[in-house]
């Protein structure tokens, strides 16, 4: 499945909808569905505020692949601003503690909700790819 929007907020809810509604198709478990919900919202935000810097007039796309025991996603950018590694992100508890600012929880977040998470080599723009074992457990259970 393959879509593309304007880097605008709001559009990372369709990005989020559809990628869940594939994932009901493919018969992925409604918690593991909300996990998958949540981390790529958070990535397709991100892609929005850091990678586009709000310009409407650049894209993101968003790539889901099934492949039996995993969902890949793919969310990339055009990259106005190139992703840097920051070292490791700091947990909630340092955060909590002042050792950094509240905002910036996203890439812990989806780090903690997926299988993998990581920036991919593209040549243009930024890559982040998720994985999903559709096979585990969700982490976060709703009812």
């Amino acid at each position: 499945m393959e879509l593309s929007f304007p880097s605008e907020l709001g559009y990372e809810v369709v990005a989020r909808d559809a990628v869940a509604a594939f994932a009901r198709c493919v018969g992925i478990d409604k918690n593991r569905i909300e996990d998958i919900k949540t981390a790529l919202s958070e990535a397709c935000i991100n892609a929005i505020e850091h990678g586009n810097q709000f310009d409407a007039n650049l894209r993101v796309m968003v790539t889901c692949k099934h492949n039996g025991d995993h969902l890949t996603v793919e969310v990339r950018d055009q990259g106005m601003k190139e992703y840097t590694a920051g070292g490791k992100p700091l947990t909630i508890e340092e955060k909590l503690a002042g050792l950094g600012p509240l905002r910036g929880m996203g890439l812990m977040l989806i780090t903690e909700l997926s299988d993998g998470a990581e920036f991919v080599p593209v040549s243009q723009g930024n890559c982040f790819r998720l994985t999903f074992s559709v096979l585990q457990p969700a982490i976060c259970h709703h009812s």
